[in-house]
């Protein structure tokens, strides 16, 4: 006898996509079941994951539990639902088939027979072209918008706070100049510059209550990546491109200079290699110490 039991699988990648798309998906596979005289007894959902990413914690929860005999089809709104890839949907499928698993489309039509094998190898192919596209697409249109300075996304930097704003026929993104934090970044570059030791720094940040661009207490780790931070000059980067004079600076390159060197400025007349000399293993520049022996 026909085990009828079967689950859904629903996903939504973070491309213009919410919570809805997973509720009509969810509505769509159950209308899908009704017509087949299907009992959905699990559901295992991805929230805002790609289908390129082998980490969907709900996924991998539905292969593992495919071996347990609760279900005999897996139905999915559509196959790149599924996987956004030949490989990973034949990998996926071969061990579903020895586990008696098929996976089946509410919105594609898919037959059993040789042709439906084709049409099913089409629209996999179809949906890795349209994922591969997409991925140019986003990666060009951020690079565009670092080369005119505009906001890419991620945490807004300490120092800057984010506006909305006309740019051509679209509304844009942008960085500017937050009056209220940008004089706590220039005070932490001074002290830098000045070589107030980061022990210190973060010392007196901390006692004073202020908090990095995401909230938190600074640390080391918070204090190196705002010093690396290239905003604070005016520019945006995007890979290994960068952009200068794209974005309102905070500091000015002369201060940003001596942010890693302690005593550069105190010796760079008296030791003339300062700052040329490099170690071979971290990176770090040498500078000048002197002493008494």
């Amino acid at each position: 006898m026909e085990n009828n039991n079967c689950c859904l699988y629903a996903r939504y990648s973070s491309h213009k996509q919410n919570s809805t798309s997973i509720e009509a998906q969810i509505l769509e596979i159950t209308a899908y079941a009704e017509r087949l005289g299907y009992t959905i007894v699990e559901q295992y959902i991805d929230m805002a994951i790609s289908g390129k990413s082998d980490d969907r914690p709900e996924f991998l929860r539905m292969i593992e539990d495919s071996s347990k005999g609760k279900f005999s089809r897996i139905l999915v709104y559509s196959l790149d639902r599924f996987a956004r890839n030949r490989y990973d949907s034949a990998r996926y499928k071969a061990k579903l088939k020895k586990n008696g698993i098929k996976v089946l489309s509410a919105k594609e039509n898919i037959s059993d027979d040789p042709a439906g094998i084709v049409m099913e190898g089409v629209l996999e192919s179809m949906a890795e072209y349209y994922s591969a596209e997409l991925s140019q697409k986003v990666n060009r249109n951020m690079l565009l918008n670092a080369e005119k300075g505009l906001y890419n996304g991620g945490f807004v930097p300490l120092g800057y706070r984010v506006i909305e704003q006309d740019f051509d026929t679209y509304k844009k993104k942008k960085l500017v100049i937050d009056e209220n934090t940008a004089p706590i970044v220039q005070a932490i570059f001074k002290m830098r510059a000045n070589d107030i030791p980061v022990v210190e720094i973060i010392d007196f940040l901390n006692k004073n209550g202020y908090k990095t661009g995401k909230g938190t207490d600074f640390n080391k780790n918070s204090l190196q990546n705002l010093f690396k931070n290239k905003k604070y000059i005016g520019t945006t980067t995007y890979g290994e491109k960068e952009f200068p004079n794209t974005i309102p600076a905070i500091i000015d390159e002369v201060r940003e200079k001596y942010k890693h060197a302690p005593g550069i400025r105190k010796a760079e007349d008296r030791y003339l290699l300062t700052g040329k000399l490099f170690c071979g293993k971290c990176g770090s520049k040498y500078i000048g110490v002197s002493r008494k022996l």
